[in-house]
């Protein structure tokens, strides 16, 4: 059984979309899922109320939706794909449609690696990741060419946190990785181990908690009923996941997006860190 049956790809008509078609085109062929790409017209602000109303904004949608669903055919690449234009805030509308029309991957790309991207809470794909039921796909570095080596995907990493929640995400994983015949290995980050600057305590402390740390991926493993390559690392999660992709040469993160937890660093906390980092495409499940 197919991984994924319904793609859905949101465009602006931004180089970063234009560049996410070949990653798009290859996992719908893949899994010969049915594709469906989306624009959705954002209301200027003005339309609604401005001081002045002697020049009244006019903005007709039913006018510009043609001429939109027009320019999707570029973006429409496997045989079949659908074309929809929507209208009002996009966030809510991807989840929204996305909810609504059985869709379960949503392939976007992200900005670029900017020096304040994880203060960009309110960016679209921040919105998306928060609030769509289904897997999200994505990749702040599509449009670099380097990227391309990344198709296919031949070795997965899974980013583990220690709460229940991360069962499914195994046996997920595992699916996935037997279907597209990829290699799979987990990682685990423990910010608090790090050996801190000026401390005389000794590293018993970190010890331990790398030790607990790893008998916590045996059980959740022991659990999901798998038996893949772990490791647990001291730093913080966005660099523990970076270097473990870079190890491994992997092509693809996968993410769990379970309920917060109280205690910090926990990977729901650090998803943003994690995506903005990662030198491959980050799927969040």
């Amino acid at each position: 059984m197919p991984a994924f049956k319904n793609i859905l790809f949101p465009i602006d008509f931004s180089d970063r979309s234009k560049a996410l078609c070949p990653y798009v085109k290859t996992v719908a062929e893949q899994f010969q899922a049915k594709l469906t790409v989306m624009h959705v017209v954002e209301v200027p602000i003005e339309t609604f109320g401005r001081v002045d109303r002697s020049f009244p904004v006019v903005f007709d949608f039913p006018a510009m939706k043609p001429h939109l669903l027009d320019m999707l055919k570029e973006y429409a690449v496997v045989a079949g794909a659908e074309r929809a234009v929507e209208e009002g805030d996009a966030a809510y509308n991807i989840a929204g449609y996305a909810s609504e029309h059985g869709i379960d991957l949503i392939m976007m790309p992200t900005h670029g690696y900017g020096k304040f991207r994880s203060l960009l809470m309110g960016s679209v794909v921040s919105k998306v990741l928060h609030d769509a039921d289904c897997a999200v796909w994505t990749a702040p570095h599509a449009d670099d060419p380097a990227m391309r080596e990344h198709l296919p995907c031949r070795h997965i990493v899974v980013a583990v946190d220690g709460g229940v929640e991360q069962t499914p995400v195994l046996r997920r994983a595992a699916e996935l990785a037997k279907e597209l015949d990829a290699g799979l290995s987990l990682v685990h980050a423990v910010p608090g181990a790090e050996s801190q600057p000026y401390d005389t305590g000794g590293d018993e402390f970190g010890l331990f908690l790398l030790d607990a740390a790893r008998k916590e991926m045996i059980r959740l493993q022991a659990e999901a009923g798998t038996s893949f390559d772990a490791s647990v690392m001291a730093g913080s999660v966005g660099k523990v996941v970076r270097q473990a992709v870079l190890d491994r040469n992997a092509d693809l993160v996968i993410i769990g997006r379970g309920v917060m937890h109280e205690t910090f660093g926990r990977l729901r906390t650090q998803s943003y860190d994690i995506i903005r980092q990662s030198p491959c495409p980050v799927l969040s499940l």
